[in-house]
């Protein structure tokens, strides 16, 4: 199992379910990787490799939730701590 740092992300809006919000499309690793949404939680939910954030002097695993506004299925989220700096959402966009 491969660890991977997440420290970019690509955002795509949504108005699905009548709230506009953003979704994590893609995601850029640390050496330059670029991996669908689909793919890390994938990843995650099978155990094939793990994926996390680093920020605010801080790590974050990435886990997999179920959007609450729109029903769109599977995102991806950093455990909450004590930072807003390692969240993936804080991260630089592309």
């Amino acid at each position: 199992m491969a660890s991977f740092e997440i420290t970019e992300v690509h955002v795509e809006s949504t108005s699905a379910g009548g709230t506009s919000h953003d979704h994590i499309a893609r995601v850029g690793t640390k050496g330059g990787s670029e991996w669908s949404r689909e793919t890390v939680v994938r990843d995650i939910r099978y155990g094939s490799d793990s994926y996390y954030t680093y920020g605010g002097g801080e790590y974050a695993d990435v886990i997999v939730r179920s959007c609450h506004h729109c029903g769109y299925g599977d995102y991806i989220t950093t455990t909450p701590d004590s930072t807003t700096k390692n969240n993936l959402l804080s991260l630089p966009r592309f």
